[in-house]
């Protein structure tokens, strides 16, 4: 009994090497730092739009590069469902990719649904900076004043012009409470992980380890008696 209890323990691993167990550690910290800069910047960038402000240098890369991107495919994608779907795309867009990105990821238990609501967040905050310039139109567009204000023409359609406010405020705060939790999610996440890097993982699956010792003695037995026979 001693002599089979010895070969199970034999058949756990030990503790990963600490290089193994910290620079993932060290990554995800990095990683949500990062997110964390990215998160004060945009605090104040997109809580309201002033002339002649000037946003940090990795907020203004990363918003040019992924926000806009996403927000002109999302017009794209909707230029054939008639004018009102055509310019609420690219806000629209801009917010359900990285919903979808965290819904995939969280279905399939992937330790980066954090990273991917995080940007849910930062996409409705951004949106709120359109929202909020509606009745002013001071921010500038991409493509100049020719292009249009995408909410300046939603809300004048939807006769919500007084309400543009108000509807800023629910995206803006909206986004700051996912992204705070996003941030938090992760780094609870990431030292989960770390502490249980640092234990011997079971090579059998839960049910095979949920079988009595007696049930797996007999079977060895038998399995022994076999063997003997041939």
């Amino acid at each position: 009994m001693a002599e089979k209890s010895t070969n199970r323990q034999a058949a756990l691993p030990g503790p990963l090497d600490p290089v193994e167990r910290y620079v993932p550690l060290l990554f995800k910290v990095a990683v949500y730092a990062l997110l964390t800069l990215f998160f004060f910047q945009a605090l104040d960038a997109f809580y309201e739009y002033r002339p002649g402000m000037r946003w940090g240098n990795f907020l203004f890369i990363f918003r040019t590069f992924t926000f806009l991107p996403l927000h002109e495919g999302g017009h794209f994608l909707f230029r054939f469902f008639g004018r009102t779907l055509y310019v609420l795309g690219g806000s629209f867009w801009q917010i359900v990719f990285p919903l979808l990105w965290f819904i995939i990821a969280f279905r399939q238990r992937s330790e980066v649904f954090p990273f991917a609501l995080f940007w849910v967040g930062e996409n409705m905050m951004d949106v709120s900076l359109y929202i909020r310039d509606a009745p002013v139109r001071m921010l500038p567009l991409l493509g100049g004043d020719k292009s249009g204000h995408d909410w300046h023409y939603l809300l004048s359609a939807w006769g919500a012009m007084d309400s543009a406010g108000t509807a800023a405020d629910i995206m803006f705060y909206g986004g700051v409470i996912i992204c705070v939790g996003a941030i938090a999610a992760g780094i609870v996440m990431a030292v989960i992980s770390f502490i249980q890097s640092g234990r011997g993982v079971p090579v059998f699956s839960a049910a095979q380890r949920s079988l009595p010792l007696r049930t797996q003695d007999e079977i060895d037995e038998e399995v022994r008696k076999i063997e003997g026979l041939k």
